[in-house]
């Protein structure tokens, strides 16, 4: 199964009709979104129907998904080269992790992080690199277990995507 990248919710929302009907008939669906601070529970009564396939799974990253990234300290705090103790213990609390995570990158001592990272023109907003280099990120470094152990949010989705991949869950 591909994965099918939207580029943000505000295009996700009006696929989750077609999402909703190919996870009743074709195959388990997987939508991952963050909320950007608005409650969670108020936007997944707002976006979807009260009863949803079985096959059908939205999750929400508390505020941002960045805060499913920053918790795993240990793995973020190294690839930035950068103390752990720098790296937030409840991200899902950080009003802003993109922010905090934009903060953390202006410390790294790996001078291409920082400049691919943050952007050179205003250094609250992400450089040209932000996407890429998180991704190799996630892709090489992030340990989703490890992250769920700061994450509530994160821990949730997990334990729902478990469930998704049994068999006739």
């Amino acid at each position: 199964m591909a994965p099918i990248n939207k580029k943000g919710v505000t295009k996700l929302i009006p696929e989750f009709p077609r999402f909703i009907e190919q996870a009743t008939y074709i195959q388990p669906v997987l939508c991952i979104a963050d909320t950007d601070g608005k409650c969670v529970k108020e936007l997944i009564a707002k976006w979807l129907p009260k009863t949803l396939p079985r096959n059908f799974c939205l999750r929400l990253a508390v505020t941002e998904a960045e805060s499913w990234l920053i918790a795993d300290r240990k793995s973020i705090a190294d690839y930035l080269g950068i103390p752990e103790m720098h790296v937030s213990k409840a991200p899902d609390n950080e009003a802003d992790p993109k922010r905090h995570l934009l903060n953390l990158a202006r410390k790294s001592k790996n001078r291409d992080l920082r400049l691919e990272l943050v952007s050179q023109t205003d250094i609250s907003k992400q450089g040209t690199g932000y996407n890429p280099r998180l991704c190799h990120f996630v892709r090489t470094h992030w340990s989703a277990k490890r992250a769920a152990n700061n994450s509530p949010s994160l821990a949730r989705a997990l334990l729902r995507i478990a469930k998704l991949a049994e068999p006739n869950n």
